[in-house]
């Protein structure tokens, strides 16, 4: 008789069934390790678990395999830190370009725009109904160089969203009528990319996953180490810190070849401390293709 019961006995069985093969297996640890958004990941992963059920001779296995490959490649969250300096990007355009003085005027213009916009302060909503916890949040982040609006309840926090933009929201959890979750909802209503960081002195694990599935960056406890915030909102605006936002206008160079289009871009990349990537369009019909 042997020393193992018939469902222990089952159950390497059963795992070496639902095992995916190693090249699957190998594309999932890829897709998870590529640091993806996670709706672009569930797809990723959504298209793993057909390829799994897909028999490798198939057209099918062949695209899917690629389409992963090409998503694991591109670059998610990876980016330059630029070097927002006018004087050097004004000295890199004249050193690089004699005379054209009206386009370098137009490009240290719309750097200087952008530049302007990227150093300045970060706006954050402090909303907390306990005036002590209010205060001493709003004390340290003032101190900390950041502009910052005091809520003293939920509505109020509302009413600022609607009427101000903001970077990053801290908001307590519990609050009467308006409550944390609702402050939460409204703030990535008005901004999806706006950073949300619940604090409570009531934390659970359901209130927890509930606050971070509809988006907030962090879920603290009280009581607040004030080390803790610093951190945490210091990494939270990193990101906007050190890139220039990628909206805004486009400068488009117009002329005929050789006067100095593709010059004129690779000197902006080297005055930003950019990487530069120039794509070909010339002869180019299908609009796939340019896609």
């Amino acid at each position: 008789m042997g020393l193992f019961s018939r469902e222990e006995t089952a159950k390497p069985k059963k795992e070496e069934e639902t095992a995916l093969p190693p090249e699957i297996e190998t594309l999932r640890q890829k897709v998870l390790n590529a640091a993806m958004p996670e709706p672009v990941e569930a797809i990723a992963l959504k298209e793993i678990e057909k390829l799994a059920s897909t028999s490798p001779s198939s057209s099918e296995y062949t695209i899917g395999t690629n389409y992963l490959v090409y998503l694991v490649s591109l670059p998610w969250n990876r980016h330059t830190d630029d070097n927002p300096d006018i004087d050097r990007a004004q000295a890199v355009l004249d050193e690089d370009h004699h005379g054209l003085s009206e386009i370098k005027d137009r490009i240290l213009e719309h750097l200087a725009v952008r530049m302007l916009k990227c150093s300045r302060k970060h706006r954050i909503l402090v909303v907390d109904d306990e005036k002590m916890a209010r205060r001493n949040l709003e004390y340290v982040l003032q101190k900390e160089g950041y502009e910052v609006v005091a809520a003293a309840t939920g509505m109020a926090a509302v009413e600022a969203l609607d009427a101000t933009p903001f970077d990053l929201v801290i908001t307590d959890l519990k609050m009467e009528k308006v409550d944390g979750m609702d402050v939460l909802n409204a703030a990535k209503k008005k901004d999806p990319n706006i950073v949300v960081i619940v604090v409570t002195g009531y934390a659970t694990v359901p209130a927890a996953v509930e606050a971070m599935e509809k988006g907030s960056g962090h879920f603290l406890s009280k009581p607040l180490k004030l080390e803790e915030i610093r951190s945490k909102v210091k990494a939270a605006l990193a990101a906007k810190s050190v890139r220039l936002s990628a909206r805004g206008p486009v400068l488009c160079f117009v002329g005929p070849p050789g006067t100095g289009k593709t010059s004129l871009g690779m000197s902006i990349a080297r005055s930003l401390g950019r990487k530069f990537i120039r794509i070909s369009l010339a002869g180019v019909k299908d609009e796939a293709e340019i896609r």
